[in-house]
């Protein structure tokens, strides 16, 4: 999110402020008033250069047709941009300070608005204070003239309609929606985008883009919470067109923010289109997600996991009940360093955060999220699943900020293709505890050629070559690769692999290298509508530096 920037008035007085008491006093100020909410100094016509206002329409006309005109000087003209700075069709607002008092202020900008067409707002003032009381002309859309006595803070901000019933959106101002409501919004918005959007129309794309729209939701919540004087940026504008610039530009903030989520161009485009993005606007900008519950919220995030999932690849939901049984056999501590080298939506990260927390009650939520930031890691390759960890780690406390998008058994590919990776935070030999539901099944394989460049000792063969091999049994070495030694991995993998003698060469590669510690069975009821393979949770110890 574009951070706002205050104006230095005093360093700019001689070049910009007329020398007197009026614009040292109010004028100055009240310029750093308007940047403080959003405005840019490049939109706005002050000081020593005054906009002026034409004293009759003969004027306004004379105006129009490039000539010389006869005008009132205003103190402050705002322009809806830099580059139509000074063109009198884009002129939104104005803010005079020469009156005495206000009826002589609002008198003034009752004869402005004479000679002035396209105005919207006058508005006079003799301090620039934001809880100062000031009077605000609004011209409708018909011409009537509405006089409102109010604070400076209800000034507008970017984007946000002119009128005398609009009201800033707050952090404050945002509900916090109950489960139920929050899965039929987000129901509901997947069939809007379905039905819509022209210009996304791929299913896939069409979730990660909603995804997107709900990271910068919460980003924006965020920001919200801790500047709660100041509207929100997730909030709708006076058209689709604006709101969806605004949104835009949010979404490009945010990208550059995480650049491990959004590794390629594409991901880095909000392409969905203007109506489309008002819709989830309109839908999503009145509630206050970060106050939600982890567990209310991962329910109605449901939606969309089930909508990401896809069974042909091997990628399958794991039961809440799988999940916290398997943390809490881990017997989580605060020096632990844990990771995820195939998150999908999060599911054991965020029950790491509440397992933390359960253990040691006194953690404040601030220290939580500390710890989270610096002890929490994920990898996923799938964009939309790596979008969701992250939305509900940041409502369990931000701890999504080591979770980065890649290919975690395929590492002889990360200096190409993912070189965020590369840093040394997902260095093997770094981690304590190792948490996972891998991909498994038998018609997802990884290439021998990839396990030999990776050096995944356990597809090799005793002629000394490679076989082809389950991707769910690679996840096991790369989680023995994760580990510092004496650390421990639970991973959700196939019975199978285990008890067949087809897979007798498993056995003897985890001999000298991992020491049974847990064999927890997982009823086949519990995957139920993905996967018919028997599995079990498996804890292991590290005894080994071998590779």
């Amino acid at each position: 999110m574009q951070a706002i920037m205050k104006y230095d008035y005093k360093k700019h007085v001689v070049s910009v402020l007329k020398e007197t008491k009026e614009q040292y006093g109010v004028v100055g100020p009240l310029v750093n008033l308007l940047v403080s909410r959003g405005w840019k100094v490049g939109q706005m016509i002050f000081g020593k250069t005054e906009w002026r206002i034409p004293k009759t329409p003969s004027e306004a006309t004379k105006r129009e047709k490039g000539q010389s005109f006869a005008g009132f000087p205003v103190d402050v003209a705002v322009f809806d941009g830099e580059v139509q700075r000074g063109d009198p069709n884009h002129l939104l607002f104005i803010v005079e300070c020469k009156q005495p008092n206000e009826k002589a202020g609002v008198s003034q900008l009752e004869s402005y608005f004479v000679g002035e067409p396209h105005a919207s707002l006058g508005v006079w003032v003799n301090s620039p204070e934001a809880s100062a009381k000031g009077a605000f002309l609004y011209r409708s859309p018909d011409g009537r003239l509405l006089l409102k006595r109010l604070e400076l803070d209800k000034l507008p901000r970017p984007g946000d309609p002119i009128a005398p019933d609009i009201q800033t959106t707050t952090y404050s101002d945002l509900v916090e929606p109950t489960e139920q409501i929050f899965r039929k919004v987000i129901s509901d918005l997947l069939d809007k985008v379905v039905i819509s959007d022209t210009v996304v129309t791929r299913r896939e794309e069409q979730l990660d883009q909603l995804c997107n729209l709900l990271l910068i939701k919460l980003e924006s919540d965020k920001q919200g919470k801790s500047d709660p004087d100041n509207a929100v940026i997730f909030r709708r504008m006076e058209s689709a067109k604006k709101t969806a610039a605004a949104v835009r530009e949010a979404f490009e903030n945010l990208a550059d923010v995480y650049p491990e989520t959004f590794t390629t161009d594409n991901d880095k485009r909000l392409r969905l289109s203007d109506d489309t993005i008002t819709a989830c606007v309109d839908a999503l900008s009145g509630l206050r997600l970060l106050d939600m519950g982890v567990s209310s919220v991962a329910v109605a995030f449901q939606v969309l996991r089930s909508e990401a999932l896809k069974q042909g690849e091997g990628q399958y939901f794991t039961p809440q009940a799988v999940i916290e049984a398997g943390v809490r056999l881990m017997g989580l501590e605060q020096s632990d360093i844990v990771i995820d080298p195939a998150c999908g939506t999060g599911g054991f990260l965020v029950q790491s955060m509440i397992e933390m927390k359960r253990r040691f009650p006194k953690m404040t939520d601030s220290a939580l999220s500390k710890w989270s930031q610096t002890h929490i890691f994920g990898i996923e390759k799938d964009a939309i699943g790596l979008k969701l960890t992250k939305a509900i780690m940041q409502i369990a406390g931000d701890g999504s900020a080591h979770c980065a998008r890649g290919d975690s058994v395929r590492t002889h590919k990360w200096p190409t293709d993912f070189p965020h990776l590369t840093s040394g935070t997902f260095k093997d030999g770094r981690f304590s505890i190792v948490l996972t539901n891998p991909p498994f099944g038998k018609n997802l394989r990884v290439s021998a050629k990839d396990s030999r460049l990776s050096n995944l000792t356990i597809a090799a063969q005793e002629d000394g070559g490679f076989r082809d091999l389950e991707i769910g049994l690679l996840f096991l070495q790369r989680a023995y690769q994760l580990l510092k030694k004496g650390g421990r991995v639970g991973i959700v993998l196939p019975e199978t692999y285990f008890f067949s003698p087809n897979y007798r060469f498993v056995t003897e590669w985890i001999k000298p290298r991992l020491r049974p510690v847990v064999v927890a069975n997982i009823p086949m009821e519990a995957f139920q509508g993905f996967c018919r393979a028997k599995t079990n949770f498996y804890v292991f110890e590290k005894v080994s530096t071998q590779p």
